[in-house]
């Protein structure tokens, strides 16, 4: 099953049809998906070389406040389409939450 990979999911009907009448939309979220894992994955990253080279965190680091800044935005993005699309979430940190549970 493992080897099939994404085409064990397409043997589904309704998530075949969800994608083959939507893509767009499933496209998009996927990139925001993966754009905000890869940021969180810099921020532990960036977190952990702060912590050892100062012994502690602190909020002065521009590269740090940048990434966290670009999450927020993406979040913002995500929350104004899902209000669109008549979803009723607004908390940004349930939003994070759901996409990279």
């Amino acid at each position: 099953m493992l080897e099939e990979g994404p085409g064990v999911i397409l043997r589904l009907e309704k998530i075949r049809k969800a994608i083959v009448g939507s893509p767009e939309p499933m496209l998009w979220y996927s990139k925001k998906r993966m754009e905000l894992e890869m940021l969180c994955l810099e921020t532990m990253k960036r977190q952990a070389e702060c912590r050892y080279e100062n012994e502690m965190l602190n909020n002065s680091n521009f590269v740090l406040n940048s990434i966290r800044f670009r999450r927020r935005e993406i979040l913002i993005e995500v929350r104004q389409r899902m209000i669109q699309e008549g979803c009723s979430v607004n908390d940004l940190i349930d939003i994070e939450f759901a996409m990279l549970k």
